[in-house]
């Protein structure tokens, strides 16, 4: 795996912390019919059960099982508070009933909280609604355009706003990633940086010392970069840095984990990978990296890279240990080389 991980239309905490005010409002809206006006509910016991369903799906959905799976959580509480204002307006007369407005909550609420693709379900599940609010309601024609005229009078503005509100969210979404992309990976080149490169390797070697397994450090660094900067330009810099990372990325696996510490250094961690081999892929490094070039001028620019190796658990130590350990040898490999350069 070579660059940052991200999941895609997923959302910050800000975003599912909205549902909760949605359900509570539905929840008082459910109740203050049997206060002021007991008259318009033609079906109390529905109504009842309606407020006593969204209640229990509400504490329910705060239980740990249902907190460790938030995008899941997400879609039903959107789905419940649909189911909700469906049984609401049936229990209030139907498309009679002075609670239409209550769809604007689910269309809101999904807008906010699930991607595009989520929204326009519950576009569709709304209009269906509608529908079954019509089905039920005496002496009204579904195929009639009273019906369709009273359809997009009561829906469209609602539609049209929570559909503006799921675009901008959208674009908050991308926004959102690129934001967190910027923050674990090198704008150069796409891989991880150095912030992620040390959580990567704490995370591995917790896993290797729980399981018993291995990993191998890399460090890499890239010669003479300050050289070529300095007499053809950062842009000639620039693209031998992009060689040199996308020469060291076909020198190991996707499996295993690439950074960009600095301006000349990389790293990588091997999984499951031991001393020996470690050097192997070392070696098939410099190898790669020596044969590329880069045209600047009308002139091929070739690089050389140094290179240190550690392995867990042949140096039983930290991870930041190790890592030292793999840049102390990739410097004694520096100086072991200047002579026949």
């Amino acid at each position: 795996m070579n660059a940052a991980p991200t999941k895609a239309g997923s959302l910050g905490p800000s975003a599912s912390h909205t549902l909760p005010w949605f359900v509570m409002l539905a929840l008082v809206v459910g109740v203050t019919p049997f206060a002021v006006a007991a008259e318009s509910i033609t079906h109390p016991a529905l109504l009842m059960a309606a407020v006593g369903g969204l209640s229990v799906e509400f504490a329910l959905l705060r239980l740990p099982p249902f907190k460790r799976r938030p995008v899941l959580r997400m879609l039903v509480e959107v789905l419940a508070l649909l189911a909700y204002a469906t049984l609401i307006n049936v229990a209030t007369g139907a498309l009679g009933s002075y609670l239409l407005a209550l769809f604007l909550l689910p269309l809101t609420a999904a807008a906010i909280v699930l991607n595009r693709t989520g929204y326009l379900l519950t576009a569709v599940l709304v209009l269906l609604a509608y529908i079954v609010l019509g089905a039920l309601t005496p002496h009204t024609d579904l195929t009639s355009s009273i019906f369709v005229i009273h359809l997009i009078g009561n829906l469209s503005p609602a539609l049209v706003a929570t559909g503006a509100i799921s675009l901008l969210m959208s674009e908050v979404q991308v926004a959102e990633k690129q934001i967190r992309d910027l923050s674990t990976t090198d704008a150069l080149t796409g891989l991880f940086n150095l912030r992620s490169f040390e959580q990567m390797l704490e995370r591995t070697h917790e896993k290797a010392e729980r399981y018993g397994g291995m990993y191998s450090v890399a460090v890499i660094e890239l010669e003479n970069l300050a050289q070529i900067k300095e007499s053809h330009g950062p842009d000639a810099s620039n693209q031998m840095v992009v060689a040199v990372a996308n020469a060291i990325q076909r020198s190991i696996r996707s499996a295993d984990l690439l950074a960009r510490l600095g301006p000349s250094e990389f790293a990588a961690i091997l999984i499951d990978i031991d001393q020996d081999k470690a050097k192997t892929i070392a070696q098939r490094i410099r190898n790669h990296v020596y044969a590329g070039t880069v045209s600047v001028a009308n002139r091929l620019l070739r690089a050389n890279v140094s290179i240190g190796v550690a392995n867990f658990p042949k140096q039983p130590v930290a991870p930041d240990e190790l890592f030292a350990s793999a840049e102390l040898r990739m410097r004694q490999d520096r100086e072991f080389r200047k002579p026949s350069q």
